[in-house]
């Protein structure tokens, strides 16, 4: 399984994000309003900036539907780190989210355990990430599905 771990300059990934989302609702909320027209000038959509749905899994189950070409990204607030696993067809991502298993930080080196929240059972119950070094409210689990940021790339 090949993970990537992404810096952007001299800003975090996970800062990168949250920019971005931030800059996606506000696009999305301005492209509702079509009579927004702040400096008298016709904005040009054909320009619009592409997005990536990122979707908040939480299930062992909600892995195991992704397909190849998907993506699983493990997100840590505290290291300030988004690793990126690529789905493939060996369905290894499905460890991210599976109760029991361990994997290490790749930024501070911690020992991460998956640990069921009781919410939900077998691979239906919902999962936290408990990092050794980040504590147990410091990482999340997102997912893209292949072919997402063509569907959401344009104001409609």
């Amino acid at each position: 399984m090949q993970t990537t771990t992404k810096y952007i300059g001299g800003i975090s990934v996970v800062t990168a994000i949250a920019l971005g989302i931030a800059i996606t609702f506000t696009g999305l909320a301005h492209a509702q309003d079509k009579n927004h027209d702040p400096h008298g000038k016709k904005h040009d959509h054909a320009h619009a900036m592409k997005m990536t749905k990122m979707t908040h899994i939480t299930t062992q189950a909600e892995a195991e539907a992704l397909k190849p070409g998907d993506s699983i990204a493990m997100v840590c607030s505290m290291c300030k780190i988004v690793t990126v696993h690529p789905v493939g067809n060996d369905k290894s991502h499905v460890k991210m989210m599976t109760v029991g298993n361990t994997h290490t930080c790749s930024a501070c080196e911690g020992k991460v355990t998956v640990e069921g929240t009781g919410k939900g059972k077998g691979k239906h119950q919902e999962v936290k990430h408990v990092c050794g070094e980040c504590g147990d409210d410091a990482m999340f689990v997102v997912a893209t599905k292949a072919g997402d940021h063509d569907k959401h790339s344009q104001h409609k």
